[in-house]
């Protein structure tokens, strides 16, 4: 641990190197006897002098006068040194180090910090010889592994600000160690250092390169991918819970009564989840019937049992608010100890609106992956309350996570109002399981009231509160306000109320809390009403600001608030116990002067600095503008725009119908109103137009006109959306990236492969021309061009050509990373024509790495989830498909051109996968939301041939084979939609019409003839034309061709169905057995693909020739062996077994994190378990 030395209250003189050598060999082996030949060795290696032996024996005599003949022992022809082995510093050195290596973080890294301590420079410094030099080499490279090990431990610590510090200077001694400088971008980026732990990475890719000839090793790389990805977090456990939860859960003096069952059924999940299974709860009722202290009861002791705990409670005005709920139920703020949660905040508080990006959609991502690794490190409790009020976009991230909750120890919690007529929170409770809470019964009734009256109820108050109806809440309201008026008597423990009373107790719950703020102070009264138009921003503070009153006399005036139990604090915040007391205090304001109050708050609230979107709140909610409005909103648009659309959208409308046509204010926010607009769907050509006609910023003029150009395009107006491009100039004032968008999209509006001969000409010319110009991305596109022709053609090895050359041009052009993906997503479609499927996987997982690098706002979730149906990996399809939203797109070329189709791909392959499992409310819900989607342009009516196919399917299940064969038509048409890979739909339109009409058989075959003939290299129109033959004709032939090929590529879902076309046909022919393996085969697959109809189906064709389900094919299904898994899941399974999250085993398998999801759900579901911790027992 440095010099040799041996210290006995002062150091001895240990004389000679190689004596200092032997001594050296002695300590190490301490408590061994060591023969004079291995000190030989040691000492001096293969090359020992004939002198050696005598000088060990002279070494070994000096130190013995030195030590003690005690110490240092004769043994043999050998010798030992008597020490304990905590008077020897590498043996403690080396038991610290292995101490450590058992303990948790704290006490590893005192334990590693005491070891580290022990050194004083080199290794044995000064001593020869092999022994040294080995142990010197091991000590020297166990000190790296400790500084590393005591890292890891003051990262979990969070100690990562003076880490970055400390090995800084390490990696520069070592610059060749990876993982040093893995720890190092760890310590970085936790310090929210981000470009500088990237630009380790680069710097370590440069030395290595220079120095190696490697790259960086996939441990450093992991990292780098974790960093972008925003991954690199040490996660705090959640602990949020509302102020007066909180102080309810902890008061001696709550009243909760009955409701045991309901408790029990909560409490057996919260169980469940602490065991490691997830679960989700719906707790639905009437306002006030006790949801909430259900809840609070229930969830009493979820922390102490180990629980992370997360809970919000959603108002009114959320609505309007993307992510807001969400955001509070998990903790995110600015200020949050969390590292990654604080920063999420902070991105999606100073998001600056760039048109290209969807705060949203990253936000819904990385909160999810948080979600994950919060579950990584213990169980997690989510609640809800009233979640009828949650914005669309927290209803979709709670809708993610219940998707979730079989793998992860995740307890959903959810609260919500009965009738509140919102169809995708009845989906969220299909999953759950249901309490509907019903009115107390009579003995709770009865045992709550005389809690809150000291006595038991005399006849007439029991009168009194049989209205209630076993309402809680008016229950309690009803007897306080009795309790307050001095109306209950106390008689012998049985309390009475006169009959005038009973004749004038509230007759509703409304009634009831009416008259509990009635009865309070006017002082009281008026400051309840600000708090009420405050909302969210009613602090003390600010209704000081409003009343012009002394905080000492407002804090007196809401003493009598909260003694009634109306109101509370929340920190700064004021808060109204129940969402019916600010109605009751808002429903007593008339319209008049409730519009005064919210324009004299909103003025308040600017003045004072209060974030955007609150005054925003108070203006739409004023209705009546002021002159000062408009300058404001000027300042503030963006912000607001990003926080809250929907009041932007009304605030907008309002500011702009009160200017004159000559405020230089009316320029900025109607070109804000037009994108406002175009994110919700709702812009025409004409609010376009009229932007336009304002504009005097030539920037602003361009990225409207290229608005203009795509609304017009998707009316199906081609020609005139050309135009708007074409008959105006580009300001030369305009960047660089304008010009570019604009030649893109035009380029893109000219194409018209509708005479492909034509196209292709023009392609080439446009392709010389751009090279010419040195225009990179119009040689793309041009390339792109031909790559169609191609397609068209059904010359797929062609088209791969002219779309990897594409590539080539683009590859590495970070402002062209949007056509980079465009691109990749080409050559999917490609490589899946060409049956090349682990090719296709691969081309997938490059997209996903490009999306990532380069945060583009759209992923490969549609194309992925088009092929994950054909490679019989639906609930992958289901995970990628849930993850998209579709709140509107982003202002790229991707989102002015691509909306509808893959809008119609996204509920065309949902509605397929649920209409093949027999799921038909989810076949029902994605074919009407599939209705919002005109089938307008020429990619338009490429992408809705997944939505046929699963309308017909739906027909069919109504039995209505007609309407599934109208359906098809447009597939049988090859002038519609050229590019529809219109084969792969053919043999269910001759399966079903060989009993309706027989004319379409023959229009079917011909189709079939058609593609089959222009697919250059036979891949799936090939195959699918043998399998119309079969259908057609009856001979089985075909179809077990059809049957070779797609077991032969991998295409499990198509080879199933040519199995059972197959078994059908050679049971008509009597071959039995034959028939009889190719159902079991057939059945087999559909089992595992959850096919119910398909199954159904192939149940009754073969049961007409008497042929039942193959036993042989159901065992295994659902089973528990581990060997039923593929290769990447038992890999992803052994991760899970391990403690890994699903963000951390994407980042090591280089895939998505929903795909993980997937795959551990199906891991789950094949090894029979319940819970990522059985999963562990499994293997």
């Amino acid at each position: 641990m440095g010099p040799v030395s041996v210290v006995d209250e002062v150091e001895l003189k240990l004389g000679p190197p190689r004596q200092r050598a032997v001594l050296a060999v002695l300590a190490v082996r301490a408590g061994q006897v060591v023969s004079r030949a291995e000190l030989i060795e040691a000492v001096w290696g293969q090359a020992a002098p004939s002198s050696a032996s005598s000088a060990v024996y002279l070494y070994i005599s000096n130190l013995r006068k030195l030590l003690g003949k005690d110490v240092l022992a004769s043994a043999g022809n050998g010798y030992t040194l008597r020490l304990p082995q905590d008077r020897i510093d590498v043996k403690v050195y080396d038991a610290l180090i292995a101490q450590a290596s058992k303990q948790s973080a704290g006490a590893a890294a005192a334990s590693l910090g005491e070891a580290l301590g022990m050194w004083h420079g080199e290794a044995l410094a000064g001593i020869p010889g092999p022994f040294a030099t080995h142990e010197r080499t091991r000590l020297e490279e166990s000190y790296l592994r400790a500084v590393e090990a005591a890292a890891r431990a003051r990262l979990e610590l969070g100690q990562h600000v003076e880490l970055a510090a400390d090995l800084g200077s390490m990696v520069r001694e070592h610059p060749l160690r990876e993982s040093l400088r893995e720890l190092l971008m760890l310590a970085l980026a936790r310090s929210g250092r981000h470009a500088e732990a990237l630009d380790v990475f680069q710097e370590t890719r440069e030395t290595l390169l220079r120095e190696l000839g490697a790259e960086p090793g996939q441990a450093l790389r992991q990292v780098h991918a974790q960093i972008l990805a925003g991954e690199d977090r040490a996660v705090v456990p959640l602990e949020v819970m509302p102020a007066h939860i909180a102080a309810s859960a902890r008061s001696d003096t709550r009243l909760f009564v009955g409701r045991a069952a309901e408790v029990a059924k909560i409490r057996d999940r919260v169980t469940d989840v602490v065991a490691g299974r997830g679960g989700m709860v719906w707790i639905e009722g009437d306002p006030g019937i006790g949801k909430s202290e259900l809840l609070i009861e229930a969830l009493a002791g979820v922390r102490g049992q180990g629980c992370q705990l997360g809970w919000a409670i959603a108002d009114e005005p959320d609505i309007r608010f993307p992510l807001r709920l969400i955001m509070e139920c998990l903790g995110i703020t600015v200020k949050s100890p969390d590292a990654d949660r604080a920063e999420l905040a902070r991105q999606l508080q100073m998001h600056t609106g760039k048109d290209d990006e969807d705060p949203i959609s990253d936000a819904v991502d990385r909160m999810l992956a948080l979600v994950d690794r919060m579950c990584a490190h213990g169980p997690v409790v989510l609640v809800i309350d009233d979640l009828q009020w949650a914005d669309e976009a927290s209803v979709h991230v709670w809708r993610r996570l219940s998707a979730a909750v079989r793998q992860l120890p995740l307890l959903l919690v959810t609260c919500s109002r009965t009738g509140h007529a919102r169809a995708e929170l009845d989906q969220l409770r299909s999953r759950a399981m249901l309490i509907a809470l019903e009115p107390l019964r009579p003995n709770d009734v009865e045992s709550l009231t005389g809690r809150l009256v000291g006595g038991r109820p005399g006849r007439l108050l029991r009168r009194v509160t049989d209205r209630a109806g076993g309402n809680p809440l008016y229950l309690r309201e009803m007897v306080r306000g009795l309790v307050r008026d001095s109306a209950v008597d106390l008689v012998d423990g049985v309390a009475h109320i006169d009959q005038a009373h009973v004749e004038t107790a509230p007759q509703s719950l409304a009634d009831a809390v009416e008259r509990t703020c009635g009865a309070l102070p006017q002082q009281t009264h008026e400051v309840l009403r600000w708090m009420a138009v405050l909302g969210p921003e009613a602090t003390m503070d600010n209704v000081v600001a409003l009343t012009g009153r002394a905080a000492t006399d407002l804090r007196s005036a809401l003493v009598d608030a909260v003694d009634a139990n109306v109101v509370f604090g929340e920190g700064p915040r004021l808060v109204f116990r129940h969402p019916l007391m600010r109605e009751a205090i808002l429903g007593g304001i008339s319209s008049a002067v409730r519009v005064v109050l919210h324009r004299e708050a909103a003025k308040v609230l600017a003045g004072k600095g209060a974030p955007a979107i609150r005054v925003a709140e108070q203006l739409v909610a004023a209705a009546s503008l002021e002159p000062w409005v408009s300058g404001w909103l000027v300042d503030h648009v963006t912000e607001v725009a990003n926080h809250g659309p929907l009041v932007a959208a009304d605030l907008l409308a309002g500011v702009l119908a009160t200017l004159d046509p000559a405020d230089p204010a009316r320029e900025v926010l109607l070109a804000t109103q037009v994108k406002v607009l175009f994110r919700l769907t709702r812009v025409t050509a004409e609010q376009i137009e009229q932007a336009l006609v304002a504009s005097t910023n030539p920037i602003r003029t361009e990225e409207l006109r290229q608005l203009l150009a795509a609304i017009i395009y998707r009316s199906g107006r081609r020609e005139d959306s050309i135009a708007t491009l074409t008959e105006s100039e580009v300001d030369e004032s305009v960047p660089r990236e304008w010009r570019q968008r604009r030649k893109f999209l035009l380029a893109h509006l000219v194409r018209d492969v509708t005479d492909v001969d034509t196209a292709e000409t023009m392609a080439k010319a446009a392709y010389e021309e751009a090279a010419a110009g040195g225009e990179v991305g119009l040689m793309a596109h041009a390339l792109q061009t031909q790559w169609i022709v191609d397609s068209v053609r059904r010359d797929h090895e062609a088209a791969l050509e002219h779309i990897d050359a594409a590539i080539d041009v683009v590859r590495g052009q970070t402002d062209l990373a949007g056509m980079h993906f465009n691109l990749l997503d080409n050559r999917l479609f490609t490589l899946q024509n060409l049956d090349r499927m682990a090719d296709a996987d691969e081309n997938l997982r490059a997209a996903n790495e490009l999306v990532v690098e380069h945060r583009l706002p759209v992923g490969p979730q549609v194309a992925g989830a088009v092929h994950y149906y054909w490679t019989g990996r639906w609930d992958e399809a289901l995970y990628e498909l849930d993850a998209i939203t579709e709140d509107g797109p982003a202002i790229t070329y991707a989102g002015l051109m691509d909306a509808g189709p893959a809008g119609l791909l996204l509920h065309g392959v949902s509605a397929l996968i649920a209409g093949r499992r027999d799921d038909r409310a989810s076949l029902a819900a994605n074919l009407d939301a599939a209705e919002r989607y005109l089938v307008i342009t020429d990619s338009e009516r490429e992408s809705q041939d997944f939505l046929l196919a699963a309308r017909a399917l739906a027909a069919t299940q109504r039995g209505d084979i007609s309407g599934a064969l109208a359906e098809f038509a447009p597939v049988l048409n090859p002038a519609y939609a050229e590019m529809m890979l219109r084969h792969q739909w053919l043999p269910e339109i001759i399966r079903l019409s060989q009993a309706h009409d027989s004319a379409l058989v023959d229009d079917a075959m011909a189709v079939a003839e058609m593609e089959a003939d222009r697919e250059r290299v036979p891949a799936r129109a090939y195959a699918a034309l043998h399998r119309c033959r079969a259908l057609a004709t009856g001979d089985p032939q075909p179809a077990l061709v059809a049957v070779d090929h797609y077991r032969s590529v991998g295409r499990p879902v198509e080879l199933a169905v040519a199995l059972e076309d197959a078994a059908v046909l050679l049971a008509a022919r009597d071959a039995r057995a034959d028939a009889t393996n190719a159902y079991g085969e057939a059945l087999r697959i559909y089992l595992e693909l959850g096919a119910n109809w398909d199954r159904a189906r192939a149940k009754s064709r073969m049961g007409q020739f008497g042929i039942r389900e193959p036993m042989h094919a159901v065992p295994g299904v659902g089973g528990s062996d581990w060997d039923t898994l593929s290769a990447a899941e038992q890999q992803i399974a052994a991760m899970v077994a391990n403690g890994l999250s699903n963000p951390e085993i994407a980042t090591r398998m280089s895939l998505p994190r929903r795909i993980v999801q997937a795959h551990v759900g199906q891991i789950m579901a094949k090894l029979g378990v319940g819970s990522r911790s059985e999963i562990r027992q499994a293997s």
